[in-house]
């Protein structure tokens, strides 16, 4: 960052620098399209008149550009102009040539309109004919063939329709002139809009023979409609019932709705709480399945040939209980546990066995019994946080 502080005039020169040669050549492509490596082939168009072509115009296909006009020559029969068209464009042989204007200022072009858009196509070095090149009317011939028009007009009897229509439109009811000036509204229109309408009486074409292919299936569907219409008919008695109905069914399943709302959601908040509590309590359903499936074949063990075999002890066995109170391990509060537990039992044919009832001197703290003196209760001192 130093280094542009110090040179910042000469960043500032190769920015500017960069700038002016991405404008030139944004001039020279974009706006002059001048494109050294573009590759062109040349078609000559020969022509009965220019039509106020000049060089540099564009060459379009079907209103596209794909070329421009490079020269135009003088020949016996009329001028030939040479086109400079792009080489990935390609233009099929035969259709119109035309030499249109963008507008009545001029500008002129010209336009390839194909027939078609298959093979042949033009090469480099082709010539189209004159006769398949339409240009547009010289100016000098318009007005002539309009005086020669107007020249033809008998002035009596065009004096006779001026009256005519004069009488027509002055004495006549107003509906009469309210019907030519709508008429003269409308062809202003429709001469403003000529190009639209020409499409659109195509289209009306278009849409009329295809109607002519499906008119069979159009007299199926006319026909099955009608049997429809007759059969609503012979049951008016039922539509009229169900449009009866129909609301006051709607209402009242609108109802139902609206009472099962709340129990539904109350019902899968439940569900949503039972999933959560199945996730937490996985690990130990994992762990409980597995032994119910070890207990089940622990129990066919002794099972066999359609009976279950087992002993059974009617025996007594000796017990012992000691002087504690059996409590839950899950309801522990203190893990200590009572210091002096001994084995405490009345039955004297029950021999006593362990340590604690071995042999011992017959001292008052022998270690069989609970020392003298000392809490019954106590409880053993807890081990230390690992």
């Amino acid at each position: 960052m130093s280094w542009f502080r110090e040179h910042k005039l000469l960043v500032a020169n190769v920015g500017l620098a960069l700038v002016l040669l991405l404008g030139a050549g944004y001039l020279l492509i974009g706006v002059i399209r001048y494109n050294p490596i573009e590759q062109k082939y040349t078609v000559t168009v020969n022509m009965s008149r220019s039509g106020g072509l000049q060089a540099n115009n564009d060459v379009t296909l079907r209103g596209s550009r794909v070329g421009k006009v490079t020269d135009i020559q003088l020949t016996e029969t009329g001028v030939a102009v040479t086109t400079e068209l792009d080489s990935g464009i390609k233009i099929p042989v035969g259709g119109q040539v035309a030499v249109e204007a963008l507008s009545g200022a001029g500008e002129q072009y010209i336009d390839f309109r194909p027939d078609s858009n298959d093979s042949p196509y033009l090469e480099d070095g082709a010539v189209i004919d004159a006769d398949a090149v339409e240009t547009p009317v010289p100016l000098p011939d318009l007005l002539d063939h309009t005086s020669t028009l107007i020249g033809q007009i008998d002035p009596v009897r065009y004096e006779v329709v001026l009256n005519e229509l004069y009488t027509a439109l002055e004495g006549g009811p107003d509906q009469l002139k309210s019907v030519i000036d709508g008429i003269s509204v409308t062809m202003s229109g429709l001469d403003s809009l000529l190009p639209q309408t020409t499409a659109l009486i195509g289209h009306l074409r278009t849409i009329a023979s295809t109607t002519t292919m499906i008119q069979p299936d159009l007299s199926t569907l006319t026909r099955n409609t009608g049997i429809l219409f007759d059969e609503l008919t012979a049951a008016d008695l039922e539509v009229r019932r169900l449009l009866q109905q129909g609301p006051a069914a709607m209402s009242t399943l609108g109802g139902v709705v609206s009472e099962t709302q709340d129990p539904l959601t109350n019902l899968v908040t439940n569900f949503v709480a039972i999933a959560q509590a199945a996730r937490l309590r996985t690990p130990a359903m994992q762990a409980l399945f597995p032994s119910l499936r070890d207990g089940s074949e622990a129990l066919g063990i002794p099972a066999w040939d359609k009976e279950f075999h087992t002993l059974a002890d009617i025996l007594p066995r000796p017990t012992c209980d000691y002087n504690t109170i059996p409590i839950s391990p899950a309801k522990i509060p203190d893990p200590r546990v009572p210091l002096w537990n001994y084995c405490v039992t009345d039955n004297p044919n029950i021999q006593i066995r362990g340590s604690a009832n071995a042999p011992r001197p017959d001292v008052p703290n022998n270690g069989a019994t609970i020392p003298p003196g000392v809490d019954p209760n106590q409880l053993s001192t807890p081990l230390p946080p690992s």
